[in-house]
């Protein structure tokens, strides 16, 4: 079988390589002719666990990656791997990437073909948005349509395509029938969805559910904090030995998924009680961001703030700076006048160079050189071993979002940086 995957990011890049690895024939388009540059270099664009070994095992063989798709090459099917942002100063979904990623297959699609959506879209969008403009586009009336939703988490995401159970579903009986032959080559197990819809919102379920538990997590610290007492301990206490009690860490919520699915589900839903529950989640996650950077303002006694954990994630490790939290945070201490440092063990430093708010430093005691204040935004586990020694500062303050520098002393952490009417609660 031969597929065609339209948008070579994370979630194509991804799908491309574990499906040539499964046997398929694959060809995979790409706009961003840096992406294509390293593809030709056999490597990957972003980190990932065991991809660019694939890359090289299959490039020029069952994968094949270009700016178009080759005239004369018999498909199977077309997948959409294109994200779904939101507009510019709101929180309304922008369907135009879907819209040019199947404008993109015209040349070679006869309506013959299957065209999965991998996007995270709002319920309603691949019947209403994307099958229109396929009976359009060739000219049919019938076409076969799949909602196939990614589900991988960034840093397993070779390992999550061959063994999660992959959520189909189809337009027609034909549609779903072809989704579910090219799955089962992939991973072990499928799982019918009963409508496009279905499909749809399982996967928006899946990541608003996270956003809303580690809500959770952040509106019980915040409200210990109130009270004078330390949030984290308070959690910690409550979930010890406890089984009916599993409260999330408090911790910053992001990522390219995480940060904008609510949005996404409720952009087109009717009036109900859980809409607003939805939001208030996503409320408090981003709310916490404000709080961290009003927070180091205070406590720094200048402006030059050292950022460690710029990609939204250390664990599983990932360069990827879409959606971080550290990235927002870093555009609120810009604002504020700030001078800023930034570092990680995994992100690129041209990335973090681009994003035009900071030097980018090679490593962390660079980052905290002359800097009032430190601020350890992710998980990575490098952080473990670190001590002062390490940063080159016994004086410089730092926030220990994730409570991962266990050998440095004196640090704040996100259960009592707010503690009222103190300095901070150090440890």
């Amino acid at each position: 079988m031969c597929l065609g995957i339209v948008g070579l990011g994370y979630v194509g890049l991804t799908l491309a390589i574990a499906a040539a690895d499964s046997g398929f024939k694959v060809y995979g388009t790409e706009i961003n002719p840096k992406i294509l540059a390293s593809l030709r270099d056999n490597h990957a664009h972003f980190h990932e666990t065991g991809l660019d070994h694939l890359i090289t095992e299959h490039n020029g063989k069952n994968f094949h990656s270009s700016g178009k798709f080759p005239k004369g090459t018999k498909f199977d099917a077309f997948i959409i791997t294109v994200g779904t942002p939101l507009m510019a100063g709101t929180h309304e979904p922008n369907f135009g990437y879907i819209r040019q990623a199947v404008q993109s297959i015209r040349e070679v699609y006869d309506g013959s073909q299957l065209v999965i959506l991998r996007s995270t879209v709002s319920a309603g969008t691949t019947r209403n948005v994307v099958i229109p403009f396929l009976r359009d586009m060739c000219g049919k009336p019938e076409v076969f349509v799949s909602m196939c939703p990614e589900r991988t988490v960034e840093g397993r995401a070779i390992e999550e395509l061959t063994h999660l159970p992959q959520i189909i579903s189809g337009n027609n009986s034909e549609a779903l029938g072809m989704a579910e032959d090219i799955f089962t080559r992939i991973t072990p197990s499928v799982l019918r969805a009963g409508s496009l819809e279905e499909a749809e919102l399982a996967k928006l379920f899946c990541n608003t559910y996270r956003d809303i538990n580690f809500a959770v997590g952040n509106a019980f610290c915040l409200s210990a904090q109130t009270f004078g007492i330390d949030g984290i301990n308070v959690i910690r206490l409550a979930n010890e030995g406890y089984s009916r009690a599993n409260i999330a860490a408090p911790g910053f919520v992001a990522g390219p998924c995480l940060e904008k699915d609510a949005y996404i589900l409720t952009h087109n839903m009717k009036e109900c009680p859980s809409r607003d529950f939805i939001l208030s989640g996503r409320n408090i996650n981003s709310s916490l961001e404000d709080a961290a950077a009003e927070w180091v303002m205070h406590k720094a006694n200048g402006k030059v703030i050292a950022l460690s954990g710029m990609a939204f994630k250390g664990k599983p490790e990932t360069s990827d700076l879409r959606g971080s939290p550290s990235v927002n945070i870093a555009r609120k201490l810009y604002a504020m006048g700030c001078e800023l440092r930034l570092h990680d063990f995994a992100a690129y430093p041209d990335e973090m160079d681009d994003l035009g708010l900071g030097r980018a430093c090679r490593t962390l005691r660079e980052a905290c050189e002359g800097a009032d204040a430190l601020m350890i935004l992710n998980n990575h586990e490098k952080y473990s071993g670190i001590t002062r020694e390490d940063l080159g500062s016994e004086d410089i303050t730092v926030l220990d979002a994730w409570q991962v520098c266990g050998k440095i002393t004196g640090t704040f952490t996100l259960g009592n940086m707010l503690l009222p009417g103190t300095e901070g609660g150090a440890e």
